[in-house]
Formats: C-alpha cells, structure tokens, sequence
C-alpha cells in the first residue's frame, strides 16, 4: 500500500475503522507528490493499525533562534509542554531574563551561546549539532502554538516516523500571521540526521547537498505568530535587517535572483515609495529573474512564480497595466489562479472605473446647454450621473446630481440605489458586530 492510498482510506467515511492510526492520519494536510508514492510497511491497514499501537516515538527537541525575547519566550516554550520533550535555544548574547524565563516555562532546556553571525541558516544549523536523535522543531521565540493544537506535533511525528521509517523528508506546521496571511510550506521540521542543510542568510529553509527541496507533509497544527506586526518590525528594525541580509547574500551568490526579490519584497514602503522607485525595483526584479530563467536547482530557482506576483505588485503602484497583463498571465499558466484573476480584474476595474469617471464628466460638461424643452431629458442625465459616480466612487458627486435630477423630475432610481445600499450597509454592520 502507498502512503497516498492509506491517506485516501482515512478522507473517506468508513474507510478506515476508529484507532490511533486513524485519528492521526486526520492531522496530515498535504503531502508533496513525490512521496505520496512511499510504499508502507504494510499493505493492511488493519495491520498498520495494530501495529501502530505499539510504535514507540522518537524523541521531539524544540529548537528556537533568540536574542533578548524575554517577553515572548515563556509563552513559546509553555505552549510546546505536550509536543516538545526539550528545547535547545541558541542564544546570540541575550542580556535580558530570556534564558531565566525559558528555563521556568519549560522542564528541560538548553541554551548553546552563539554570537549572531548575520545568518540564520549557520544558526538553525547549529542546533543539528547537539541534537542527535529524534526530531527537531525549529520554533522562532515570537510564534505560539495555539491551545486547540497542543499535542498534534507529537501525533504527527509519531505517525510519520512510524509509516516511513526509511524516508527523508521535512514536515511543515502551519503558521499564520496574525492579522495576515497563513504559510503552509514552512519546512520546520525535520530529523535530527536528516540529509538535508539550511541554506539563505535570511527567509532560510533547508535543502538537499544538491540544493533542491526535500519531500514534504504538510500538517494541521498551527501557530501564531506575532514577528510581522507593524509595530513589531518597526521596533525591531527588521527592514533593514532583512535589506541588509539580503543584499550580504546577494553579494555571495550574484547569480541567485531570489536575493533580489527578497530585497526588494522586504525592503520597499509602497506608502512612501516613488513612481519612478518603484519602477527602478520592478525592472531590478525582472532583470534578474530573466537573466536565472528559471535554471538551476530548487535553491536558486524556488521563487521565480512568487517573483512574478511582486512584479505585478509593483506594477499595479505605478499603473504599468501592460506588465501586470504580462505577469498575470504567466501566472495562470503556472496554476496560481487567485493571483492571476486578482491583478487582471485590478487593471481591467481600473479601466472600466476610469470610463465611467469620463461618463460622469462628460455629463457636467453637457450641462450648460440644458434648455427648457430637454429639461427632462438632462433630468435623466443627472439621475444617471448620480448612478456612474457612485458606482466609480466619485461620491462627491453622488448627491448635487441626484438633487439636480429630483429638482428637474426624475430620481426615483437612485433613491432606489440609495435605500438599497443603506440595507446592505446595515447587513454589513451587522455581520461585523
């Protein structure tokens, strides 16, 4: 049996009878397709099941990167109590109570001092020298596993250990931003000898001795993390930490593009930046993914899709529709359809929004020849200018035009418009209340 086909068992009503095996199985999301082939120790489930109840865990280490995180370390470390058996912290030179909290949350913690070396690859690294059984979950001190999920980690390890003893792979936890997006590729864990390295003196994640990808599982158990709110970067300088780190990598490997998409992702303010700075960026981004063209193993080449969608980010602040066109497609044809659709419909609404702003100009400016006998043919006209402005947010116009068309006998539709959108706000107000 195939690890997918035990999968497909367990997603299917009735297809797998309750048991401990059947229960974790639940916990895996994803699992990437060149493993979904690995053959199991057993083609019966019935016999993997039994077989499981037996299975004896390795051991689970929670590796986590710190430097002066006092105040979030006791919350990262407690959270791990049912999933972590001990944690490894590499400490860069903490002169806070971020080693005394750490040791009060947890029962069985190390710290391993290490200067910070501009690179969080050599310092992830690290913790594969002390830990030399089991499975390292490398956790960043601002990420807290959430209540609901406590233990999952655990489960998963156990099953994943159990069903493919002799596989390498990495596995990934979910962890979401808070107030933004969740990331599933996260690659955080993984055996302690494992084949595989990180790689990036910044956004690392670990490779091959080729520089390709390990095989994956994606699993539900997630945490919060809290690194990426505004204020959180702001205080901690993490721009310019992460600008720097890049361009240091960049200098090391000038023919790797993704340091430039980093750069350039992490660095740029779209609230302060020029047209012509973000101009500069798009054609720095499209120059050196074009120049890569895609070659070369998974360490070079991983972020040519997701440079695509920056492209089109930048290109949608300086209004460059025939990039996004551009980019948007090549999108679709690498399957990331919500992305693709997002930048089409933002420069086709613009085009349209732009026309019926024209509408509603070409109607003021119709205005002075109004004589008496097409007064209620320009009464007509205001009600429809009424209607254009609201729907293309010209809304300081709403109101004179469908006062000039009621004074002239006409604007029941869009007191119409008006009573409907007030129901849709009220139902708005109350979804959000």
């Amino acid at each position: 049996m195939k690890f997918a086909e035990l999968l497909d068992l367990a997603r299917t009503p009735d297809g797998l009878p309750p048991s401990r095996l059947a229960a974790d199985l639940t916990l895996v999301t994803t699992v990437s397709a060149d493993l979904a082939g690995a053959s199991l120790p057993s083609p019966d489930p019935a016999e993997l099941a039994l077989l499981y109840e037996s299975h004896r865990a390795t051991p689970v280490t929670a590796a986590v990167l710190t430097r002066d995180e006092e105040q979030g370390i006791a919350d990262c470390l407690a959270a791990l109590a049912r999933d972590a058996d001990r944690c490894l912290l590499i400490d860069s030179g903490s002169t806070d109570a971020t080693v005394e909290r750490a040791r009060a949350a947890h029962g069985d913690v190390t710290v391993v001092s290490a200067p910070w070396a501009d690179d969080f690859s050599h310092h992830r690294n690290l913790a594969l020298r002390h830990v030399t059984d089991g499975w390292i979950v490398y956790v960043d001190a601002d990420e807290v596993l959430r209540p609901e999920h406590a233990g999952r980690i655990r489960r998963a390890l156990a099953l994943s250990g159990f069903l493919l003893p002799g596989a390498d792979f990495v596995v990934s936890p979910v962890i979401e931003d808070v107030g933004g997006p969740a990331y599933t590729n996260t690659q955080r864990v993984l055996r302690a000898d494992a084949p595989f390295r990180f790689r990036g003196r910044v956004h690392e994640h670990p490779y091959d001795a080729a520089g390709n990808a390990p095989r994956r599982i994606g699993i539900d158990a997630r945490f919060d993390h809290t690194g990426y709110l505004p204020e959180v970067v702001e205080e901690r300088g993490k721009r310019e930490l992460y600008g720097r780190l890049s361009r240091l990598a960049a200098h090391e490997e000038p023919d790797n593009p993704k340091w430039v998409y980093y750069e350039v992702r992490d660095t740029v303010d779209y609230r302060t930046a020029s047209r012509e700075e973000l101009t500069a960026c798009f054609d720095r981004v499209e120059a050196a993914f074009a120049a890569a063209a895609g070659q070369g193993p998974d360490y070079r080449a991983e972020r040519t899709v997701d440079a695509w969608v920056l492209l089109c980010e930048l290109a949608v602040r300086f209004g460059g529709a025939e990039q996004i066109a551009t980019y948007a497609g090549r999108l679709a044809a690498a399957g990331r359809t919500v992305e693709a659709t997002y930048y089409r419909t933002v420069v086709e609404s613009s085009r349209l929004l732009g026309r019926l702003s024209a509408l509603v100009d070409g109607i003021t400016a119709a205005e002075p020849a109004e004589e008496p006998d097409n007064r209620h043919l320009m009464a007509r006209l205001f009600e429809l200018q009424a209607t254009l402005a609201l729907a293309s947010g010209r809304y300081e116009t709403v109101v004179p035009a469908q006062r000039k068309a009621v004074a002239r006998g006409a604007g029941e539709s869009v007191t119409e418009d008006f009573e409907a959108l007030e129901r849709v706000l009220a139902a708005a107000r109350e979804g959000t209340g």
